[in-house]
Order: structure tokens, then C-alpha cells, then sequence
């Protein structure tokens, strides 16, 4: 997905020669060019680790304005609303989590990469690989909930037990397709 999204924000940089295209050429640049610009304001300050936090923070809000004009102007046909509703949900979010640390300690240094998830989906897939049946009631979520808590408390205390998650960690070795 990341590599899609990359790969339409180089596209929205070709020029091509209004004069020569024809009108369906124009129309097409032009939907791909506003199309780049908001994938770009949405990928590149989770992915681009030169930019300073101001930039990811005008990115982040270059992004939400943009997504915002277009899904008053064109709703559902822009974007499904839940869509709209996650996307600027996690742009806030992410600004939400930059204010909370400089009140703690302003002098940390703070990554957006960090507002993520990762803790979450681990525990959760811990919750879920636990028996065989993926279908369970309630007093069994509660027994798995609590073992996943045990393992991750485990891991806590010997990080060197955790093999870790290959699709969780960005490096330079593998393909950026999960942010």
C-alpha cells in the first residue's frame, strides 16, 4: 500500500504540456496531482525520518485541510465517511500526542512514529492465537485477555524471549508496507 501511495505521489509530479494533451489528459493530471499532494501530506511524516516535528505537525495539517475541502465539497464519492473520520481522527491524534509531551517533558524528543499501535496489536493477536476457537464467549476472552497480559508481562521482564514482529518494525531491509 505504501509503495502504491509512493508511486502516485511521483506520478502527481510529471508536468505535462497543457497545450499539446488534450482536455481528458488535463483532467486526468489534474485529479492524480490533488490526489499525490494529499497521499504525500499523509505518508511523508511517518516515513520521511529527516523531517523536523514541525514539518510532520504542517504536513499532518496540510493533509486534514486538504481531505476536509474535498469531502465537503464531494462526500462519500471523495471518501467514505468512516474513512474521513479515521484519517482525521489519527492526524489529530497525532498532534494530541506531540502537546501531551512537551507538557510532560519538552525537551524529549518525540517521533510520530511512536503514536502508533504496535503494543496493542500485539497483545491482541496474543488474545486471539490462544485455543482453537476462534468464536469465544466471554468468561473464555477473559482467560485469554489475561494470558495475553501474563505473556506480555513475560516479555517485559526478558525482552530477549520476544522474537518480535517482522510486519510491525520499519527498517531499511524490507518493503515500507505497513506504517
Amino acid at each position: 500500500a505504501v509503495e502504491l501511495m509512493q508511486a502516485i505521489i511521483v506520478l502527481s509530479k510529471f508536468k505535462i504540456n497543457t497545450i499539446t494533451a488534450d482536455v481528458g489528459m488535463c483532467a486526468d493530471m489534474s485529479a492524480i496531482k490533488s490526489l499525490g499532494a494529499i497521499l504525500e501530506s499523509l505518508l511523508l511524516p511517518f516515513i520521511d525520518i529527516t523531517l523536523s516535528l514541525q514539518q510532520q505537525v504542517s504536513y499532518l495539517s496540510r493533509y486534514m485541510h486538504r481531505t476536509f475541502t474535498f469531502f465537503h465539497l464531494y462526500r462519500s464519492a471523495f471518501m467514505p465517511h468512516v474513512l474521513y473520520y479515521d484519517s482525521q481522527t489519527m492526524a489529530k491524534n497525532a498532534c494530541f500526542c506531540i502537546t501531551k509531551q512537551q507538557r510532560l517533558d519538552g525537551l524529549q524528543k518525540f517521533w510520530l512514529i511512536q503514536t502508533g499501535d504496535d503494543r496493542l496489536e500485539k497483545l491482541f493477536g496474543i488474545t486471539w492465537m490462544r485455543g482453537h476457537n476462534s468464536a469465544m464467549n466471554y468468561s473464555q476472552a477473559l482467560d485469554r485477555i489475561s494470558a495475553a497480559k501474563d505473556i506480555d508481562t513475560v516479555f517485559k521482564k526478558h525482552p530477549d524471549l520476544e522474537s518480535g514482529s517482522q510486519r510491525l518494525k520499519i527498517t531499511h531491509t524490507e518493503g515500507l508496507d505497513h506504517i
